[in-house]
C-alpha cells in the first residue's frame, strides 16, 4: 500500500466494521418492551397530565372568567419576575406578587406558560379584578397572552393525553401477547 493513496474496501478495518450487523439488528427487532415499562410510562404521563390540569388549569379558567375586568393594582408590586425560553418553543414565566400596603403578608406566586412567544421585555404590571377583588394576576398573562396560554394548554394537555393513550394501549398489548 502506498502512503497517501486511498484503497476502498481493502483492509482489516473495513471487514470488521460490518461483522455481526445482521445479528444485532435481528435481536433489536425481536425485543418488545415489557408490560412493566409500558405501565411506568402510563403512570408517569398520567402524573404529568394530572399536574398540568390541577396546577395550571384553574388559573387559566379564572383568567377567562375575569377577562376584561382587570385593572392596575397600585398597592401590589411584582418581584422576582423571570421568563425562561426553551428551544424557541416553550416559555415559562414566574413571578411573585407582594402587597406594598401589607409588607408582612406572604407574596403570591404566579406562573404561566406560552408557546412560540417570549416575554419580549414586557413590564410585569400587577392587576386586580374589579369583579373579584381577591383575584390578582399579571396584565401580560391575564389579558395580552391569554389566548396563547389557552391554546398552549390545550395543545400540551392533548399531546399528553395522546401519549397516555399510546402507553395504555401498549401496556394492554404487551399483557395480551
Amino acid at each position: 500500500m502506498a502512503f497517501g493513496k486511498r484503497h476502498h474496501g481493502v483492509g482489516a478495518a473495513t471487514q470488521t466494521l460490518n461483522a455481526g450487523a445482521t445479528v444485532t439488528s435481528s435481536r433489536i427487532a425481536d425485543k418488545q418492551p415489557s408490560p412493566f415499562r409500558w405501565f411506568i410510562m402510563f403512570v408517569a404521563v398520567s402524573a404529568g397530565l394530572y399536574y398540568l390540569l390541577v396546577n395550571y388549569g384553574p388559573d387559566l379558567v379564572r383568567d377567562h372568567r375575569l377577562s376584561g375586568t382587570w385593572q392596575a393594582a397600585y398597592d401590589l408590586q411584582v418581584t422576582d419576575g423571570k421568563c425562561q425560553r426553551t428551544n424557541f418553543v416553550l416559555t415559562t414565566c414566574e413571578a411573585k406578587i407582594k402587597s406594598v400596603a401589607r409588607p408582612d403578608q406572604a407574596p403570591i406566586p404566579h406562573s404561566f406558560m406560552m408557546f412560540f412567544s417570549s416575554g419580549g421585555g414586557e413590564a410585569l404590571v400587577p392587576v386586580r379584578s374589579t369583579a373579584d377583588r381577591s383575584a390578582v394576576s399579571i396584565f401580560y398573562a391575564a389579558e395580552t397572552k391569554l389566548w396563547n396560554r389557552t391554546l398552549s394548554f390545550i395543545f400540551l394537555a392533548g399531546m399528553m393525553a395522546l401519549f397516555d393513550l399510546i402507553a395504555l394501549l401498549g401496556f394492554l398489548n404487551a399483557i395480551n401477547s
